[in-house]
């Protein structure tokens, strides 16, 4: 299963990003093999629609799971008709922090 969690930073110090169609990078997190990369969101500067863009790149990714602060209404339509699941998590953490407690 992969997992795509909002970032800040490409590092996994970074922290899960408040806004998931505007941070700047995303970590995909396979628990099946327990690797990750990064990869850079191509939506974060778009004028409108940035949340639904990010969703469908992430899509095309094959993830299963969606980690962030926080998803906007079109986003969360999108995640549901494609059975994503999406977690907020309930304090601030790291991405190293949220893959010890997937695996």
């Amino acid at each position: 299963m992969i997992i795509a969690i909002a970032a800040d930073e490409n590092n996994l110090n970074a922290f899960v990003d408040p806004h998931f169609g505007r941070c700047e990078w995303y970590y995909l997190f396979d628990l099946e093999n327990l690797k990750g990369l990064f990869i850079e969101n191509p939506a974060k500067n778009n004028h409108e629609k940035a949340g639904c863009d990010a969703a469908e790149l992430l899509l095309g990714e094959n993830i299963r799971m969606a980690i962030a602060g926080r998803f906007g209404s079109k986003v969360v339509d999108v995640f549901r008709r494609n059975n994503i699941q999406m977690v907020i998590p309930e304090s601030q953490q790291t991405l190293s922090e949220i893959i010890n407690q997937l695996k």
